[in-house]
């Protein structure tokens, strides 16, 4: 975590005039350690409670509540929907947060409560008090150890475990050792490369720095850093949704979205399940075919047959007369076992349609399924409602609520051309047939699953489909590869696989551009809308 106490100052100086006196309209639960407020300015406070990512930000990104909250959840809805946010401080230089909370019950009482955000790493702690510091209830409760003397308990004082080091904003001289609170050893590396210990009062300047194939970020430019390159962002808050979203892949999956990925893998496992013993029954069958063999050559020797027999040798006149042996039931007749015979062969043929019909349909379900996988690894919240109406699964006792236009998203090139990219079966249909005009150009990674890309252009560009190429390949199963191969068509060339799941399409008269995927690279050809 790149997270110290002088990159708190900060963060903590950039949110205040957003967050301050403003209402929290709703609490959102996104997963076990990941909290949105949705605040009367329409803004949101991300919380990550994370021990990988904690940290807080204004965001951006669309997040639907889990229906599976904790307790400490219904205690913070409780407490905190239609309260105020009066003040956020940071304590001394350290990494907590407090905010200092009104609140209103029903008959409109006012009560006032603290929630300290303590970004300790893996100790990372949210604590609820009342404004004595009294705590109501936190996200982790423990009792006293050797390395942690206080008690996070209901109804036991709040107080914050500080070090004794020095607050360097109340200090003027640069030290050999880092005796600075709040004070990182990556800061202290760019404070003793300038010796001097005002770097920490200089404009921020929100920067992931690539060192060693390594995204690390802070509030400056470090220039002690030897990277590779470096992103420049307008805000904290915008760095680091990009970092967690972005370069983290990190989706804050909540329980309904880690159960529709553990749906989809229960279906594919059945379904392969499934095929596996269809597989075996038809070379069953087609072994059962040998039964018309043995039909015949009963049927041309009945007349040996004697009631009570378990086989009969013949003559094989399909084979050179060779001798060959024939099962019989001693419990049936001649005529019996001849038409039990017959009908084990014609019950062969039936299974041999049956299962050349629908084990292609198997493999089809296979592919529906892990294609909606794939999808969902790239999808974001209103991405993954869109599944959700797909696959017809409530959440909880919600309704399925179809939108009536699919969240399609939209680049436009540095030609101002436009891409369009669905990233799942609803958006990829709506996308190519009803958005798409007949003479836009579709693009889709060759040979495997990937999002519809479609590109509207008045001319068709070497640049322009090299960007449409890149983008398609990074919205596909392909998207960690090089060298990427990438079909384009006009869309008028496009044809729906009819009886299918999905969205699956065939194409005509395409050409192959190749690409390799890369977030930055997008970022430096487009802009998205």
């Amino acid at each position: 975590m790149n997270i110290d106490g002088v990159f708190l100052h900060y963060l903590i100086k950039e949110i205040k005039p957003t967050i301050e006196n403003v209402r929290i309209n709703k609490v959102l639960f996104i997963n076990n350690d990941s909290f949105v407020f949705i605040l009367g300015n329409k803004k949101e406070l991300y919380i990550s409670v994370n021990s990988n990512s904690s940290h807080f930000r204004l965001s951006k990104s669309d997040y639907f509540s889990s229906n599976k909250p904790t307790n400490f959840f219904n205690i913070l809805k409780g407490k905190l929907e239609s309260s105020v946010i009066n003040e956020i401080t940071q304590i001394q230089n350290d990494r907590i947060c407090k905010l200092n909370i009104t609140s209103y019950d029903d008959l409109g009482y006012q009560d006032k409560l603290n929630l300290y955000f303590e970004l300790y790493g893996r100790n990372s702690n949210l604590i609820l008090t009342d404004e004595n510091d009294n705590i109501i209830d936190a996200y982790k409760r423990n009792m006293p150890t050797e390395d942690e003397k206080r008690i996070i308990l209901p109804k036991y004082k709040y107080f914050p475990q500080l070090t004794e080091k020095i607050n360097p904003f109340l200090y003027d001289r640069c030290e050999e050792n880092n005796i600075f609170e709040g004070v990182s050893q990556l800061l202290f590396s760019e404070i003793t490369f300038h010796k001097n210990l005002s770097v920490i009062n200089q404009p921020i300047k929100p920067t992931i720095f690539k060192v060693n194939n390594k995204a690390i970020f802070y509030c400056f430019d470090l220039k002690h850093l030897e990277c590779d390159n470096k992103t420049y962002f307008n805000t904290l808050s915008e760095m680091l949704e990009y970092y967690f979203l972005e370069l983290k892949q990190s989706t804050s999956l909540n329980n309904e979205q880690m159960f529709i990925d553990n749906y989809l893998k229960k279906e594919i496992a059945k379904l392969k399940v499934k095929l596996s013993k269809q597989e075996v029954e038809l070379n069953e069958a087609k072994n059962n075919l040998i039964y018309q063999k043995y039909g015949d050559l009963l049927s041309s020797n009945l007349y040996l047959i004697k009631k009570g027999d378990t086989k009969i040798i013949v003559n094989d006149y399909y084979n050179n007369n060779e001798k060959i042996q024939i099962s019989l039931n001693p419990l049936l007749t001649a005529n019996k076992n001849l038409e039990q015979i017959y009908n084990k062969y014609k019950k062969a043929k039936r299974t041999i349609a049956h299962l050349t019909e629908q084990i292609p349909l198997t493999k089809k379900d296979i592919d529906y399924y892990e294609c909606l996988t794939e999808q969902l690894s790239i999808s974001k919240s209103l991405d993954i409602k869109e599944i959700y109406e797909e696959l017809n699964i409530k959440r909880g006792n919600q309704k399925n609520k179809k939108n009536s236009k699919p969240n399609i998203t939209v680049y436009t090139d540095l030609l101002g051309n436009t891409i369009f990219v669905g990233k799942n079966n609803i958006q990829n249909n709506y996308l190519t047939h009803t958005l798409a005009n007949k003479n836009d150009y579709f693009f889709h990674v060759q040979g495997t699953s990937g999002s519809h890309t479609i590109l509207r252009c008045d001319e068709l560009t070497n640049e322009a489909i090299e960007t449409a190429s890149l983008i398609a390949a990074y919205f596909s199963k392909n998207r960690l590869s090089s060298g990427v191969a990438v079909d384009y068509t006009l869309v008028k060339n496009i044809k729906k696989v009819p009886g299918t799941k999905g969205s699956f399409v065939t194409y005509s008269n395409y050409k192959t551009a190749f690409a390799t995927p890369s977030l930055e690279e997008i970022k430096k050809r487009t802009k998205t809308n």
